[in-house]
């Protein structure tokens, strides 16, 4: 029996093939991410049935020519009013997302799409990520190509339609993001994409960290209702991320793999998770960031088993572990076998530059002031390439955020 959203098994596989092409780098990049994931579509039909992509792969690459967002939009075959929006979470091999879109909380934009939203802000790092995707338009010869999601979403609203957005990691604080913006423009004063509300919205997120403050995520329940659907492993380090209390939270941190990884089991090498651990409480610290309503968790199983000579300290294995429970750890509570995809998705969830930065840190403060003292490097901001903020304190941050904010109000119309 077919339902009206679909299931998080459907999500969870489509949000996991937008990491098609996270080692690619060059041209072409939407038509070999399409081809990877038609594949991966025809190989997972007979578990989460049959989906046509009919908007992107749109891809936005960064300096180095890796993929820093990717989107696309599938239409189910069996029930043609159901439609998924996915959005790849974080590639590391992308410095512009494992820097920017996943650590620049230390400042924030006022949500300016509802007047009701009161005091709700997000994360600099989501504000760029999502006025980069507001902003995404598949290659020539792709689905949709030379149009932006809100210029192809106009184009199906004429009838009913079901629209869940979705995403894994970053795609997993971007996907409630980009449905709450759609939510609220769907009627909006400015251009109206929905204005006859024929589109029902919802989100399923994946071990995403915070995108916003208390008030942000007050107002993502009360635009999404129960299609509000975040989903988070216990043992998974980044939805951990950027709260600094109860459940989940960074205070949690020190202890998530205890007892293996912690004192006084811990060796000397525990000083580097420390100091990692503490300068994203500094980040985060004052921000008033607050996990989604309607979260659900599915308990964490931790694997000892996958230690081998490439993690020879407890640093080592504590990253092993956190990419072990951020991507393999999701994939039995939603039947997902990864050989769907052709290419493999390597569960790597913190830079080189990251652990380096780490383990040569003496404190937190020295890890913050050592980002501060990095060489700019170019992002994408809207329509613009601006020179990247290096960290708290630098007034490009304000600047950009400036940016953000007049692109948000123009769209809002305030």
């Amino acid at each position: 029996m077919l339902t009206n959203t679909p299931t998080q098994d459907q999500t969870f596989a489509l949000s996991m093939f937008a990491a098609a092409i996270q080692n690619d780098t060059g041209q072409d990049l939407g038509l070999r991410a399409a081809k990877q994931i038609n594949q991966a579509l025809a190989n997972a039909a007979s578990m989460i049935d049959g989906w046509q992509i009919v908007w992107g792969p749109a891809v936005l690459a960064d300096d180095r020519g890796y993929s820093e967002n990717l989107m696309y939009v599938v239409q189910r075959t069996a029930a043609p009013s159901q439609y998924v929006i996915a959005i790849a979470g974080t590639n590391f091999n992308s410095p512009a997302d494992a820097l920017v879109e996943d650590l620049y909380v230390y400042k924030q934009v006022s949500w300016l799409y509802d007047t009701t939203a009161k005091g709700a802000k997000i994360a600099l790092g989501t504000s760029i990520g999502l006025l980069n995707l507001q902003r995404l338009k598949p290659a020539a010869t792709l689905p949709g190509a030379g149009t932006t999601l809100i210029e192809f979403l106009r184009t199906i609203v004429s009838e009913k339609v079901n629209i869940t957005v979705a995403g894994h990691s970053l795609g997993g604080a971007l996907a409630p993001t980009l449905a709450v913006w759609l939510a609220d423009t769907a009627q909006g004063r400015v251009d109206p994409w929905d204005p006859k509300k024929h589109a029902t919205i919802g989100a399923q997120a994946f071990a995403g960290p915070t995108a916003g403050n208390g008030a942000f995520a007050l107002h993502s329940v009360f635009k999404l209702g129960t299609l509000l659907r975040p989903v988070y492993n216990t043992l998974d380090v980044v939805p951990h991320a950027w709260q600094e209390l109860l459940t989940p939270s960074l205070s949690e941190l020190p202890g998530i793999y205890a007892p293996d990884l912690a004192p006084p089991k811990a060796d000397l090498s525990y000083a580097g998770l420390v100091v990692l651990i503490g300068a994203f409480q500094l980040l985060a610290f004052g921000g008033g960031y607050a996990p989604l309503p309607n979260l659900q968790s599915i308990p964490g199983t931790y694997d000892p088993n996958i230690y081998d000579s490439t993690t020879p300290n407890t640093f080592s294995k504590w990253v092993k572990q956190l990419g072990q429970q951020h991507i393999p750890g999701y994939f039995p509570a939603f039947r997902y076998n990864p050989e769907w995809l052709p290419v493999s998705v390597v569960p790597r969830v913190l830079s080189p530059e990251l652990t380096a930065l780490a383990q040569q840190s003496g404190t937190a403060q020295d890890f913050v002031n050592a980002l501060k003292s990095r060489k700019p490097r170019k992002i994408q901001v809207g329509d613009a390439v601006v020179d990247a903020p290096t960290g708290p304190g630098d007034p490009q941050a304000d600047r950009i955020a400036t940016m953000v904010e007049a692109a948000f109000a123009k769209q809002a119309g305030v």
